[in-house]
């Protein structure tokens, strides 16, 4: 995918097909909706011919994988704790391996009594997060005093303990921050996690891994693990190796740099949805594609330049550096509803998404029923 005089110009070739000419098409405007957990990121760990097992990413665990085998998952998020504990059911033996503990969301709250919808997808429980970086999201529900917001995050950072079974696990094997610290990079804690822990189904390690063995793993504690198969679930890269180099889209760290988490500045006519991460992120892709298609059409009740561009980007990455420490400049993780309002403002269209007060504050907002009709509403505008 690159730029010329004519518009976006396409080549392509039948997918598996290396020995097919290449198609070049010319396009008006380009979409990149490549997704953002395709391209695997492992460690470079030496000593890989030592191992004589298999190495997989998250990606390539299939049914019959685990089963008798010696297994051990690197990683501390929704992924590796999914895969540890379906091994703590079918491999021979289980280990999880951790740089540190990550915070996992139960899934239901108030001492089991209430889903984590009611408690993540409101206003009310979005104005008790970290305030947000657009000014014109910011309601009053938002300025609550800090010192409230410290008490009911002490009092949810304990109920969370509880509903997800972390309390009864050794206190090394619990996040060492209190929440909202880290929360963009939760999960729903899979069923049996920590019932398996305490009936000694998972080995969990707290390290970093140094180097493959001729058995498995090494450890920067020294320890060494025994494997058969190794699982890295360690993310992804998000990276484009379609597009032309003259299209810059990660500044020199790695982040992205989207205006909105969308357009990339300077390249005209080319957006991206999915790399807008939310909870609920169906809803944040659909949304995504509603923005641009106004962006595109040039509907937008405020565009700014490409200096305007640049600038509001560095606010917001600078926020999540804060607020959302590692988040490369895609993940907006529990920011659901704001980051929804922050859309319908620029379309013009209203962020106020139900009948009455108690039902806008108190109610999941960030549902898709919430946002029906939402393309007539576009349409008509």
């Amino acid at each position: 995918v690159a730029v010329g005089a004519a518009g976006w110009l396409i080549d392509s070739r039948p997918a598996g097909d290396t020995t097919a000419e290449v198609h070049r098409e010319t396009f008006d405007y380009v979409v990149v909706a490549s997704g953002a957990h395709h391209h695997a990121q492992l460690p470079e760990l030496p000593g890989r011919e030592m191992f004589g097992g298999d190495v997989l990413h998250s990606n390539e665990v299939r049914a019959g994988t685990f089963v008798g085998r010696r297994v051990v998952v690197v990683g501390g998020g929704k992924s590796a704790l999914d895969l540890i504990t379906r091994a703590a059911f079918e491999a021979a033996s289980a280990t999880l391996v951790q740089r540190k503990v990550n915070w996992m969301v139960p899934e239901r709250f108030l001492l089991g009594l209430v889903g984590y919808k009611w408690i993540l997808f409101t206003r009310l429980g979005e104005a008790l997060l970290p305030r947000y970086h657009d000014p014109g999201c910011v309601r009053p529900i938002d300025r609550v005093d800090e010192r409230v917001k410290r008490a009911l995050w002490w009092l949810i950072t304990r109920d969370t303990l509880i509903c997800t079974g972390l309390y009864r696990l050794p206190r090394q094997l619990r996040p060492a921050h209190a929440l909202p610290f880290h929360l963009a990079h939760a999960g729903v804690m899979p069923r049996g996690y920590a019932r398996a822990v305490r009936r000694g189904l998972i080995a969990p390690k707290i390290s970093a891994v140094e180097a493959y063995t001729d058995k498995g793993l090494r450890l920067a504690t020294g320890e060494e693990v025994a494997a058969d198969v190794i699982v890295f679930a360690t993310g992804h890269h998000k990276v484009f190796p379609f597009l032309d180099s003259s299209v810059r889209v990660h500044d020199d760290d790695g982040r992205l740099r989207l205006y909105r988490g969308i357009v990339p500045p300077g390249a005209d006519r080319l957006g991206f949805v999915g790399f807008r991460q939310v909870f609920n992120n169906i809803m944040g892709m659909e949304l995504t594609a509603h923005w641009l298609t106004s962006h595109f059409r040039a509907t937008l009740r405020t565009t700014p330049g490409e200096q305007g561009m640049r600038e509001a980007i560095d606010a917001r990455l600078a926020w999540q550096e804060q607020v959302l420490p590692g988040s490369g400049g895609y993940d907006f993780g529990p920011y659901d509803i704001h980051c929804a309002d922050e859309l319908l403002h620029d379309m013009g269209l209203p962020s106020r998404r139900a009948g009455n007060l108690l039902a806008e504050y108190l109610l999941p907002g960030g549902v898709a029923h919430r946002y029906a009709g939402l393309t007539r509403s576009s349409s008509a505008k």
